[in-house]
């Protein structure tokens, strides 16, 4: 998960510079005329292609650049990263679509996908060129890799371009292995290609399954991400729609520390929100306020006990049953 250093509140006017004054991105496209083609053949361009000039065969990618986005220098680790997500969310951006609220976490595409109303998590979706692709492990409740569709087959197969695949397999770092891996096509067969599936070709060593499908969008969002805001070592275990707004939980494995916030979809100016959390039979926390971006985070432990969780966005509030306990 990529660590940031975050400001707690932002104000109505660095919001909006956050949310809508980014500067343009030079693409293929722009935003209005973005399409999951675009995406799709941007990324199939770069199959063979290495995490840039740093790996151990350099090569550019296809519009010429060093890297794709911060996979070689400049991300979370300030050198060469797992670089998967950097992968999709180039050919993303420069393709036109949004990017905020990605980051160099696969997770981050889900949250993405949240935020928009793009993610698809039914087994019936139909995955379309330029969708990311999100994989978990029957190991853990992580999620794991993230790809991009680059082709639907008259046969229903997926074919896809996995960035950061195929690394040295005893790379004794993750830089080692960012500078040892490539931009690998895999195809899914049809009859697996549908989430919850564990494809026979990605990776059933380690029980890699589709845990959902992203559509980008050019809508710009909430630049934060719940893991983000809450710190590193969280992940986000469920979340809950405010009709513009959504509340999660996370958890730290490391810590046992639950962490709560609320993040506005699409942040246009500060607004009333909150996040709640409380233990059940212990402490309670809420961070109520006007704010732009999000509420909290609020973090408690909770070892062995229930806990309770919401949020408020504008005028509608909504609070969990007890649950997620011990």
């Amino acid at each position: 998960m990529k660590p940031q250093t975050l400001l707690r509140r932002i104000s109505t006017a660095a919001a909006m510079f956050l949310a809508f004054g980014l500067p343009t991105v030079t693409g293929l496209s722009t935003a209005a005329a973005a399409t999951g083609a675009d995406a799709a053949n941007l990324a199939a361009a770069n199959v063979g292609k290495s995490a840039g000039t740093c790996a151990n065969t350099p090569t550019s990618n296809s519009l010429g650049g060093d890297q794709f986005g911060t996979s070689c220098a400049g991300g979370y680790s300030g050198g060469p990263e797992y670089w998967c997500a950097d992968f999709v969310k180039w050919a993303w951006q420069n393709s036109g679509f949004a990017v905020q609220g990605l980051d160099a976490s696969a997770a981050s595409f889900q949250s993405y996908g949240l935020s928009h109303g793009t993610q698809h998590s039914s087994a019936g979706y139909q995955p379309q060129p330029g969708d990311a692709v999100e994989y978990g492990s029957t190991q853990d409740s992580d999620i794991h890799h993230v790809a991009i569709v680059t082709a639907v087959t008259t046969d229903g197969s997926v074919v896809t371009a996995n960035g950061d695949w195929n690394g040295a397999p005893q790379a004794g770092s993750m830089a080692e292995f960012a500078k040892s891996s490539r931009v690998v096509q895999i195809t899914i067969p049809a009859a697996q290609t549908a989430v919850g599936s564990v494809p026979d070709g990605v990776d059933p060593a380690h029980g890699y399954y589709i845990a959902g499908y992203t559509t980008p969008s050019t809508v710009s969002a909430n630049p934060y991400t719940p893991a983000a805001v809450c710190g590193a070592g969280f992940g986000v275990v469920d979340s809950q729609g405010l009709d513009g707004a959504r509340v999660y939980l996370l958890y730290n494995a490391t810590s046992g520390q639950n962490c709560v916030t609320t993040l506005v979809d699409h942040p246009a100016g500060a607004v009333p929100l909150n996040a709640t959390l409380s233990v059940q039979g212990g402490a309670s926390a809420s961070d109520p306020g006007t704010f732009a971006s999000y509420a909290g985070p609020v973090r408690l432990a909770a070892p062995g006990a229930c806990v309770q969780w919401g949020g408020t966005f504008k005028t509608t509030s909504w609070t969990s049953d007890w649950g997620h306990c011990g």
